[in-house]
């Protein structure tokens, strides 16, 4: 590796950075784990659920390359990245409140209706936010150690929102006072973590040369040509489109365990280690090539889950034993998941000479709204064939415990068997990549650095 560089980030900015991934999340969880289950506990049926949630995602997928292209071609006062964080938050706040506010009383055609108009606002806030922010690491430093240290500060302020949420819904929500009182509250706590970093961040890294104008063949021809990149985020995509376990932890609780309040436990002990873990990753990434550590994680938890579903739900004990062994590897893969992104940004800017740091992170986004659009629409598709009766109230049919068992264990054994077979193919190192970052910003030459590398590209 090369001599170790100087920090550029100041403190104010790393911790602004940190809490905008804490109040984001806040906003991303509520949707991810929750979204499906409010919409039938307010009577919309499962099926509708599932087309609801695939439209408005792929709609919301494929605007992300569109913003992404505009963030690269429209150049705002005060920066690349930094204007849009200020001018996004409070889109979201307003449409996150709004996608949990459906009255009961309506007929069920306006609720679905409420239901589509607020998640396409909600989809718009959420991109303007997401893109500018995963775009903000290449120009906030050009350290790539540093830059690996704010993802990894990113991803456990994420997971930190994915325990808070966790535990307030079950737990909090109906003495809170229901889905609206209790959204609104974490929208506002949300929106007050994440104004902070568009107000202290500071852009230091300029592109080497003027960027030319392009246009959206051009955008998609970049895409293609970076193959780590797509390899990365298929994989990405299948890993997690079939988890259906991860959306339906409030059904197993309420109806395998029979207690709503235990998804919060497993919540505890099932992020409080990837929390942990996220503080050693920059460390161990400086020993251990970060791929290789995302690889062997991912191996690992495909073999626990076949080891949880053959443990089952019976005995609450092991029930969450296996909660927290699953959590170990699961950990290593949610802190590295995004740490990717930059290394793909610079292997593009290498192998094209331009430089579309917008385009490559709208991409991420895109794979990670069409993960979410896949998966919230498998699992709502997937409870018809479990026999489930929507209502939040609803005596469900004999035998759909253990079917919603086995369902959230195969589905998740099937993506990760995938994820494993394509990420195989995937080259990029740390050491590569960083030589890749010299020859980009212009202290090295091409030739000095492919002398260098591990691989040939």
């Amino acid at each position: 590796m090369s001599e170790k560089k100087p920090k550029e980030v100041t403190g104010k900015e790393r911790v602004s950075y940190v809490l905008y991934f804490l109040g984001q999340n806040i906003f991303y969880m509520l949707t991810y784990m929750y979204m499906n289950t409010y919409f039938t506990d307010v009577g919309i049926p499962f099926a509708a659920v599932g087309v609801i949630v695939l439209i408005v995602k792929i709609w919301d997928a494929i605007n992300d390359p569109i913003f992404g292209g505009i963030v690269d071609k429209v150049h705002l006062k005060g920066g690349k990245f930094v204007p849009w964080l200020r001018i996004a938050v409070p889109v979201l706040l307003v449409a996150n409140v709004a996608l949990f506010a459906i009255p009961l009383g309506i007929p069920q055609g306006v609720k679905i209706a409420w239901a589509i108009v607020a998640y396409c606002l909600w989809s718009v806030g959420y991109t303007m936010n997401d893109v500018p922010i995963f775009g903000l690491i290449t120009t906030i430093t050009s350290n790539q150690d540093e830059r690996t240290s704010l993802n990894a500060s990113g991803r456990v302020s994420a997971m930190v929102a994915v325990l808070l949420v966790s535990i307030i819904i079950p737990v909090f929500r109906n003495a809170i006072g229901g889905w609206t009182t209790t959204v609104i509250v974490l929208s506002v706590i949300g929106a007050a973590l994440m104004l902070p970093m568009g107000f202290v961040a500071k852009e230091r890294v300029e592109p080497t040369e003027k960027q030319e104008s392009f246009s959206f063949k051009e955008m998609f021809q970049y895409l293609i040509g970076n193959k780590y990149l797509l390899i990365y985020y298929v994989a990405f995509m299948m890993s997690g489109a079939l988890n259906v376990a991860s959306s339906w932890g409030l059904y197993i609780a309420r109806c395998c365990i029979g207690n709503e309040g235990i998804m919060s436990i497993t919540s505890i002990v099932g992020i409080l280690p990837a929390v942990i873990i996220g503080v050693f990753v920059p460390a161990l990434c400086r020993k251990i090539d970060k791929f290789k550590l995302f690889y062997g994680a991912t191996a690992v938890t495909f073999v626990i889950n076949i080891i949880r579903w053959f443990v089952g739900y019976e005995s609450i004990p092991a029930y969450i034993a296996v909660a927290f062994l699953i959590s170990l590897p699961t950990g290593f893969v949610s802190i590295l998941t995004y740490m990717f992104t930059p290394d793909c940004a610079e292997y593009g800017h290498y192998k094209t000479g331009k430089s579309y740091p917008g385009i490559t992170f709208a991409t991420q986004t895109f794979f990670a709204k069409l993960q979410s659009a896949v998966l919230s629409a498998v699992a709502a598709f997937a409870l018809g064939f479990t026999g489930f009766i929507e209502g939040e109230n609803a005596v469900q049919v004999e035998g759909f415990a253990d079917n919603l068992w086995n369902v959230s264990c195969i589905l998740p054994l099937i993506g990760y068997g995938i994820a494993l077979v394509i990420l195989h193919f995937y080259k990029l190192n740390d050491h590569d990549v960083q030589l890749m970052t010299q020859v980009n910003s212009g202290q090295m030459t091409r030739e000095e650095a492919e002398a260098q590398m591990k691989h040939k590209y």
